[in-house]
């Protein structure tokens, strides 16, 4: 009885050794990714900055054509 006893003992350690390898594997594969999440958001958000400081340029570019165009016509009158 105790043969059995030792081989399930050693079979459930085989397989707890197994849950904490394959634990370590997905904490690590998890602390990886949020390394690369907080990197993309760092990117994401220097990229909406860009973007919103090109929509100002193109509105201010568009108001001095705008403000051009009434010149002319003024001056075509």
């Amino acid at each position: 009885m105790e043969l059995f006893a030792d081989n399930r003992i050693d079979e459930l350690e085989g397989k707890i050794e197994k849950l904490i390898n394959t634990y370590k594997s997905v904490k690590e594969e998890r602390e990886k990714l949020l390394g690369r999440v907080q990197v993309l958001e760092s990117e994401n958000k220097e990229l909406k900055e860009k973007v919103g400081g090109s929509k100002s340029e193109k509105e201010l570019i568009a108001s001095k054509i705008t403000k051009i165009l009434e010149k002319l016509e003024k001056a075509e009158a």
